[in-house]
């Protein structure tokens, strides 16, 4: 016997990395997870690696997109439907532009703010009702909240605002017993790419000698979601191996050139006609699935 068995839990994001090791640790304890993605393939692919990983797991995908309502609500409503409960639910959809604040415009912001808060507030608002006392919500922060990273500020931004909906809706939903807490992932990365020669500078910075893997971030996701930490809410715990003590190599000369970052950190406007790529981190937070 579990200690999740019979509880229904709904994992977004959950085709990869973090989502998918999270959705993983509650089927290995017992919960019935749901897990959500937008890419078909990619969900048919996760759900069979938790099947053939572990015995008796009990799996069911919903193809979705947790930024829009309408689909929200239908995944949750399908989640509550299989067993008649909702009990825990995991918002693992995120992701970050890693770009200065002087390279970003409106609408680059305006998506960033919409991954990583929106489709929480989605997932609170909508999946609460649903929910009895007991249940829990674990959000998926980032360790940039509350430490500086040259190109991530507008990304710990977002998460930080995440993170005040964490306490916001603690206190708001104490009288009916659900929780909510965050965990803020350090630098994770693919087990296999632990040992990769490109994170040496990081690991290096970091207290415990090594980046995280997914794993390490879903073990914590566990703890909060089950009863072990059921007088636990509002909080937000950085699971990053003592990264937010250390510093962070600062990589932005190589990757959008000296001469542009020699303005940007002057506080100047890039010179018309100047292009620079936008860089996607798909290692300091779960990309959006």
């Amino acid at each position: 016997m579990g200690i999740l068995d019979g509880r229904t839990a709904l994992v977004t994001g959950a085709s990869q990395s973090i989502g998918l090791a999270s959705a993983k640790a509650l089927a290995q304890d017992g919960a019935t997870v749901v897990i959500m993605g937008r890419r078909q393939a990619a969900l048919a692919e996760a759900r069979a690696q938790m099947i053939e990983e572990v015995p008796g797991a009990q799996v069911e995908s919903f193809v979705g997109d947790a930024g829009e309502e309408a689909e929200v609500q239908q995944a949750l409503a399908f989640a509550h439907g299989l067993r008649g409960r909702l009990d825990i639910v995991v918002p693992t959809v995120g992701g970050a532009v890693m770009q200065p604040i002087l390279m970003r415009d409106v609408e680059s912001v305006r998506r960033e703010m919409e991954v990583n808060y929106i489709s929480v507030f989605l997932v609170v608002r909508h999946g609460v009702p649903l929910m009895q006392a007991g249940g829990s919500i674990v959000c998926i922060s980032t360790v940039a909240v509350n430490q500086a990273f040259f190109g991530l500020g507008l990304y710990g931004a977002s998460k930080a605002a995440m993170e005040r909906l964490v306490r916001a809706a603690a206190f708001e939903l104490g009288s009916a017993g659900i929780r909510i807490n965050a965990v803020r992932p350090g630098m994770t990365v693919p087990p296999e790419a632990v040992g990769d020669p490109s994170y040496a500078a990081m690991a290096a910075e970091i207290p415990l000698g090594r980046v995280g893997v997914p794993d390490d971030i879903a073990e914590v996701v566990r703890f909060l979601a089950g009863p072990e930490s059921g007088w636990v809410t509002g909080q937000s715990f950085s699971v990053d191996g003592g990264q937010d003590q250390g510093k962070i190599p600062d990589t932005m000369d190589a990757m959008f050139g000296k001469e542009v970052m020699d303005r940007i950190r002057a506080g100047k406007p890039l010179l018309p006609g100047s292009e620079v790529r936008q860089v996607v981190s798909t290692s300091l937070a779960p990309p959006r699935d």
